[in-house]
């Protein structure tokens, strides 16, 4: 599925980056940080807070740290991730038994316009 949504070079960029970031910190990440931020944002988006909100904003804040971490800052691998995560059904995260829906990614793509 990577070469529908990551060049060669991307790809690559991809690899070296997950020996930068090492297995145990991505592991940390997928198993305690997504699922607490995502759950966390899921919670806001229930009670119908505005994605505007500072309390949402510092979540963006969390997530957009959380996708530089991984990607290095490369807006290009970011918009990568991001497209995959839309279109695909299960997306990455729900593959990974983490409940992040399109509705939530749009709503956390709101917040991150504002910071």
């Amino acid at each position: 599925m990577a070469e529908q949504y990551f060049s060669p070079n991307q790809q690559e960029f991809i690899r070296k980056r997950r020996q930068i970031v090492g297995e145990d910190r991505i592991r940390q990440v997928e198993q305690h940080e997504w699922p607490t931020l995502i759950a966390e944002v899921k919670a806001e988006m229930d009670k119908g807070t505005d994605p505007s909100s500072d309390r949402v904003k510092d979540l963006a804040r969390r997530w957009k740290g959380l996708v530089e971490e991984f990607t290095g800052g490369n807006a290009r691998i970011a918009q990568g991730v991001a497209r995959q995560y839309r279109e695909q059904d299960p997306n990455p995260a729900q593959r990974h038994g983490m409940p992040l829906t399109r509705e939530m990614f749009e709503y956390i793509g709101k917040a991150m316009e504002g910071i």
